[in-house]
């Protein structure tokens, strides 16, 4: 009787739809359409970034006639020695106030400080930003949320007109043209990458501090040993794309540190006389591919340390 019953249902049983009733057929044909349209936006971007970093390393390798005549045809004879001449002629010559003396930077000269600037700078501020927003996002004492809306407002409000003041105390303090002394007074703790470190520390569970509180772990072994590493991926992220911000960055050297050009200052100098010192157009590109070149290389090479997935476990509910 009980096989009976089951077959009955099963021939009086109505078929399922393979991609159910009408109102979700409808809800994939919009998704499907929206996610094509996404796809289309974000592909046309990416070409858009591409084209003229094509066109960029195009010219590059184009003589003077060549780039004026057609300038956007693929170039007859390649020419690698505009790299040649932009590597050689890359060179910036400054009066250093403190030892009165003209001093030449070269290429290489300039790369190590582009390095040291880029990458003391970042990693400075990065370490005041986990120092700062740590103790805010784990503990509970007064003014925290005064200091967490104070760099929000910090950032809405902006702060013009300080320049002047801000040359003056450095140069009262004797701070003033010292890269040392400016990767160590420069960065602060509360800045945009203060609220993402804030955010992303404060989703983390407090039962791994105390798991460690048990076994006797101080406060600062737990910040160190246990939380440090977590925020590891989002921090080297953040390292990236700060690194390859101070690398481009040539108004602050013009500005506080004119003794010590980066790469960027080189290349600004470079393209500003290309007239008086009769550098072609291709060759001003290609200095400015030797600037990007460095950077590329490291975000490459950094790139599965930034984009690598992040698993947190260990604790058992």
């Amino acid at each position: 009787m009980i096989k009976e019953k089951e077959k009955m249902r099963a021939k009086t049983a109505k078929p399922t739809p393979l991609y159910g009733d009408r109102n979700s057929r409808a809800k994939y044909v919009v998704s499907g359409i929206v996610f094509g349209l996404l796809g289309v936006i974000m592909v046309v971007y990416v070409i858009s970034l591409l084209i003229p970093l094509l066109w960029t390393i195009m010219s590059s390798l184009n003589d003077s006639y060549g780039f004026s005549m057609r300038p956007f045809a693929f170039p007859k004879e390649l020419h690698w020695d505009n790299f040649a001449y932009a590597f050689k002629q890359l060179e910036v010559e400054i009066w250093v106030f403190s030892t009165q003396k003209l001093i030449k930077y070269s290429y290489l000269n300039m790369f190590l400080y582009s390095v040291i600037y880029a990458a003391g700078l970042t990693i400075v501020g990065l370490v005041m930003n986990f120092i700062c927003a740590y103790p805010i996002a784990k503990y509970k004492f007064f003014g925290r949320k005064f200091l967490y809306n104070l760099t929000i407002i910090m950032m809405i409000v902006p702060v013009v007109g300080s320049l002047p003041a801000n040359l003056y105390v450095r140069r009262v303090l004797g701070i003033y043209d010292n890269i040392w002394l400016y990767i160590l007074t420069t960065p602060g703790g509360f800045t945009f990458n203060f609220l993402l470190l804030y955010g992303f520390i404060k989703g983390l569970s407090w039962n791994y501090a105390e798991s460690a509180f048990i076994d006797g772990a101080s406060d600062f072994r737990v910040m160190v040993s246990i939380y440090l590493p977590m925020c590891m991926p989002l921090l080297t992220g953040l390292f990236l794309l700060g690194f390859v911000g101070s690398w481009n960055d040539y108004t602050t050297i013009i500005t506080y540190l004119p003794s010590t050009p980066n790469l960027a200052y080189g290349v600004y100098i470079f393209d500003q006389y290309a007239v008086v010192k009769r550098h072609t157009e291709p060759q001003v590109l290609a200095a400015f591919l030797l600037l990007a070149v460095p950077t590329a290389a490291f975000w490459v090479f950094a790139q599965r340390f930034a984009l690598r997935s992040m698993v947190i476990g260990g604790l058992k509910e």
